[in-house]
């Protein structure tokens, strides 16, 4: 049996050191000359291991300066109305979105039965993630109905949030109906999106979002970084 490469055990060792609290929120790490004295290796060793720690969002890397702890994963409410920026803001950090691609398509079966719309009816699909603190945390395909939000993928774009974007629709208060979530593998796109390894697992929450009137507006098939977010389910 292989045994287990020196950067991974490295690794390992760090992120133990981290969440026992050897190292705290903010601290710097030993330099990277002082972690291959430690560790009895080179330093292009160590730098494959802080490099899957930055990439997991454990650490950061300031250019000159070194690797700092972050702060712990994000702890992400699941309630009836709370929107991802709400949500990030409410922990005191900072929230960003981006769209990645926008096309009108038609419905397959599935959308079109969670949108409640005809069988091939037109539908906006964006593709878009969602940053916190300048660290990617989620990817995620949202569908749309094309009748009812023409252009509802220039207004995310402005507006930077699916609430905010249909807001100019009249659509007063995003409603979560229902989300199921599920560990799975990424796909090499998702992993190269979210910036981790494709051995990690992420967190597959699919959603259906309504108006306040009970109308299907957005389907929604997010993949987190697991190792970056946790959902706390709440009423």
């Amino acid at each position: 049996m292989a045994s287990t490469p020196i950067w991974r055990e490295i690794h390992a060792t760090m992120k133990r050191e981290i969440a026992e609290g050897l190292y705290r929120t903010g601290d710097r790490l030993p330099t990277e000359k002082d972690l291959a004295e430690r560790f009895g290796v080179n330093r292009h060793t160590v730098r494959r291991a802080l490099a899957d720690l930055t990439a997991e969002g454990s650490i950061y890397v300031r250019r000159g300066s070194g690797a700092y702890v972050r702060e712990g994963i994000i702890c992400y409410r699941l309630n009836s109305v709370a929107t991802f920026n709400e949500t990030i803001e409410g922990l005191g950090r900072c929230p960003a979105q981006l769209v990645l691609a926008a096309e009108t398509q038609a419905a397959d079966d599935r959308v079109a039965e969670r949108l409640e719309l005809d069988a091939n009816a037109p539908v906006v699909h964006l593709q878009t993630v969602g940053d916190v603190d300048g660290l990617r945390v989620v990817y995620a395909r949202r569908w749309f109905p094309a009748a009812r939000f023409p252009g509802v993928a220039d207004a995310y774009r402005e507006t930077g949030s699916a609430a905010a974007a249909l807001a100019r629709y009249g659509v007063a208060k995003l409603v979560r109906r229902w989300t199921l979530i599920a560990a799975r593998a990424p796909s090499r796109h998702v992993a190269a999106v979210l910036g981790q390894s494709e051995i990690q697992p992420v967190l597959r929450a699919e959603g259906l979002n309504t108006d306040d009137a009970g109308r299907p507006v957005e389907f929604v098939l997010a993949d987190w970084a697991g190792g970056r977010a946790q959902f706390r389910v709440e009423d």
